[in-house]
C-alpha cells in the first residue's frame, strides 16, 4: 500500500510542477515568447529596448 501512495504522490506532484510551469509561461504575466529571426530582429531589439518596467528576461535555447 505504500508504494502506491507514494507513486500517487509523485504523480500528482509532477502534474502540478507541469501546470505551474504553463501558467509561469502563458499566465497573466507570460506569453511573450518570442523566436528571433532575422524579420523580426529588429522589432524585437527596439521593445527590448523601450521597455519601461526595468524587468527583462532573455532566454537563448540552441539545438546543439
Amino acid at each position: 500500500m505504500g508504494t502506491l501512495r507514494a507513486k500517487n504522490v509523485l504523480l500528482v506532484a509532477v502534474i502540478v510542477l507541469i501546470l505551474l510551469g504553463g501558467w509561469y509561461l502563458y499566465g497573466p504575466s507570460g506569453g511573450n515568447l518570442t523566436s528571433l529571426k532575422e524579420a523580426n530582429f529588429a522589432q524585437f531589439t527596439a521593445q527590448f529596448d523601450d521597455g519601461t518596467n526595468g524587468e527583462r528576461v532573455l532566454i537563448l535555447v540552441s539545438p546543439t
